[in-house]
This record gives structure tokens, C-alpha cells and sequence, in this order.
């Protein structure tokens, strides 16, 4: 008889008059204490943060938005969303996330590529910037690197900025990050956006590079939530069907069935009736 192996969770437990979070109260201890930002770092990380962090991921996530509806993946979320369903809506739009290109891994992707970064340094002689060059030379993808039709990314300009005023740009993997685009710039003209910022604060917040693209899909989540819920609500016409004078098919012609055949066909009528 075999036996189902025992899965054990640190998240969570029910207890008679309390809830019990990641060891916590969530009642007694947490309650007036936790911010939803907390609240969700001590869900990717198991542990809690400081109010100065929070302030930090509280600001990033006012930073990261950019709910234009014209953006594809927010716009799937508003033509779902217009059959009427809000959690249909946001679901169908998360879903383009799980990707390489574009979404919260990418912060993950940039934030090992920092990793991978700071190792190699360790191991190289020679100057910082020597080692930069040698490590974009040995590499042939870089994660969060490209802006398109702008000379730079807004949003990770308002990041560094705020970086500066905390003191944070001081710290290890963000110097990491100018000295990698200031050798992407110099090499190969391409320049960070915001993932690749993301991703080096993150580390310096001693999130992991799998935590780090969770938490980017959690501090930019108001964008989607946004659009998924306005979109229920108009629940416009035009974007569940399309007028038949913007459609054109191409391809082979539709098949005609036997019976439909047979149906067409002129129906001929026995002789008795005929001369009658």
C-alpha cells in the first residue's frame, strides 16, 4: 500500500481565534503593523521587511506604472474583459507574462545576470571596467536592455533618481547596473530599461533573482487590475466583434456538405404529378 508523501507549508494555519502567517499573527501581531507591500514581500520572501524597504517597493510600484491600454497585454485584458467578467479579464491577461520577453521574469533573468556579473568580477584582474567589457564580449543576450523609441526609459529615471535621494545607488549590485549599461552604451548602444533596474535594487534588498520577478509581477499588478476592471464595465461592442466590412477571408472557399448539396439540388417531381 503505498502512501502519499507529506507536504509541508510554512505560509500558513488556522488556529481557534487567530491566523497564523508565515509564524506570525496575523491578527495580534501583523494587523496595523503590515502594509499590503509587507504583506506580499513576506509572501515571496518568509520574512519581513523594513518600513524603509517598503517606502522603497511602494515607490517603484507608483514608478513601474504604465497602464496605457494600448499596450498589448493590457489591451487582451480589456477585450476579455468586455464580455463582462473583471477576474476573467485580468487572468487572460497575466497569462502573456510567462514569457522570456516581456513580464516579471525578465527582472529575475537581469537580476542573475548581475549574479553571473559579480562572480565573474571576482575572478577577473584587471580593472572594473576591463571586466565589463570582458564579460559583455563573453555574453550574447542582455535581460532588460533595449528601449524602443525613446532615447531612455522613463520610469527607470525616475528610479534612479530616487536611488540617489535614499542613498541606495552606493550599494554592490546597483553599481553593478551603471557600470554594465555605461559598458553596453559604449559597446553595443543599448541602454537599460526598467527591469534592469528592478532587478539590481531588488538584489541589494536581498531578494533573490526568482523573488526578485515575483515581486516585479506583484509591484505592477495595479496595471492590469486597472485596465480589467474598467474594461468589464464598459463592456464595448467593438471589441468582441469586429465589423463584417474589416473582415476578409482568405483561403480556400467552404466546403459544401452532401446533404446541403442535395438540398440545392432542384427537386423533380414524379410523372403522375407532372400530368396531372
Amino acid at each position: 500500500m503505498s502512501t502519499l508523501p507529506e507536504i509541508r507549508t510554512r505560509v500558513a494555519k488556522h488556529l481557534l481565534g487567530d491566523n497564523r502567517y508565515f509564524g506570525h499573527s496575523a491578527l495580534n501581531e501583523l494587523v496595523s503593523q503590515e502594509t499590503l507591500t509587507g504583506m506580499m514581500a513576506l509572501a515571496v520572501t518568509g520574512r519581513r521587511i523594513t518600513a524603509e524597504e517598503r517606502d522603497l517597493l511602494d515607490d517603484l510600484c507608483v514608478i513601474m506604472t504604465s497602464a496605457d491600454p494600448r499596450i498589448w497585454p493590457l489591451k487582451l485584458a480589456r477585450i476579455v474583459a468586455s464580455y463582462g467578467g473583471t477576474l476573467a479579464g485580468y487572468t487572460a491577461s497575466m497569462l502573456p507574462m510567462e514569457g522570456h520577453q516581456i513580464g516579471p521574469w525578465v527582472a529575475g533573468y537581469a537580476a542573475q545576470m548581475y549574479v553571473e556579473l559579480d562572480v565573474f568580477i571576482e575572478s577577473f584582474e584587471g580593472s572594473l571596467a576591463d571586466a565589463v567589457r570582458a564579460f559583455i564580449a563573453g555574453s550574447s543576450h542582455f535581460h532588460g536592455y533595449g528601449v524602443p523609441l525613446r532615447t531612455s526609459d522613463e520610469r527607470l529615471d525616475a528610479l534612479e533618481r530616487r536611488m540617489r535621494a535614499s542613498g541606495r545607488d552606493l550599494r554592490k549590485y546597483w553599481r553593478l547596473h551603471e557600470a554594465l549599461a555605461a559598458g553596453l552604451w559604449e559597446q553595443k548602444k543599448l541602454r537599460p530599461n526598467i527591469t534592469a533596474g528592478f532587478g539590481a535594487m531588488l538584489l541589494d534588498l536581498g531578494f533573490t533573482p526568482h523573488q526578485a520577478s515575483m515581486m516585479t509581477l506583484i509591484q505592477n499588478s495595479n496595471t492590469f487590475a486597472a485596465n480589467a476592471f474598467e474594461g468589464a464595465r464598459q463592456q464595448v461592442d467593438a471589441l468582441r466583434k469586429l465589423p463584417d466590412e474589416h473582415i476578409e477571408y482568405v483561403g480556400k472557399p467552404a466546403r459544401v456538405s452532401p446533404r446541403a448539396q442535395e438540398k440545392a439540388m432542384p427537386r423533380v417531381l414524379p410523372r403522375a404529378h407532372l400530368n396531372a
